[in-house]
């Protein structure tokens, strides 16, 4: 497998110890993607918990979906991306709408798949390239 190329869903969510550290106003974060993104559609949808499901685009035409909620922990999903994508994307998130830069916690897809539970901890300063290894390193051990 090219760790590269692998594209997966990402679980970004607010630390277990404070659940609401983010301050997750899902309004707020329609604006912001409004605000960052070239191209975003958004609706706030209420089904077993409220959730604003996203999709945006970037100017080079990376695409972003997925959904936030703010319903016991505040979370963001991004789905069907790769460790690059989605590190550009955690960068924006951690320096736009987090209002301390060590409350990133993360998982994936195949952590959840293989019941792995552990909250993975994002670089509080790091950059995107540091970020995007930080996800690679977490799905060469997760998906050995």
């Amino acid at each position: 497998m090219d760790i590269d190329e692998y594209r997966t869903t990402y679980l970004l969510y607010a630390p277990a110890k404070n659940p609401a550290g983010w301050n997750l106003d899902l309004p707020t974060f329609g604006t912001a993607l409004d605000a960052t993104f070239t191209d975003v559609r958004y609706e706030t949808r209420q089904g077993r918990q409220l959730r604003l499901s996203f999709w945006a685009v970037t100017d080079d035409g990376t695409e972003f979906t997925g959904f936030a909620s703010n319903e016991g922990r505040d979370t963001v999903v991004l789905t069907d991306n790769t460790a690059d994508e989605a590190a550009l994307f955690i960068t924006w998130l951690r320096d736009s709408l987090c209002p301390a830069p060590d409350l990133i916690r993360f998982s994936s897809e195949p952590a959840v798949e293989r019941g792995i539970e552990t909250d993975w901890r994002m670089p509080a300063l790091a950059d995107t390239a540091n970020i995007a290894e930080e996800l690679k390193h977490h799905l060469r051990i997760v998906t050995s």
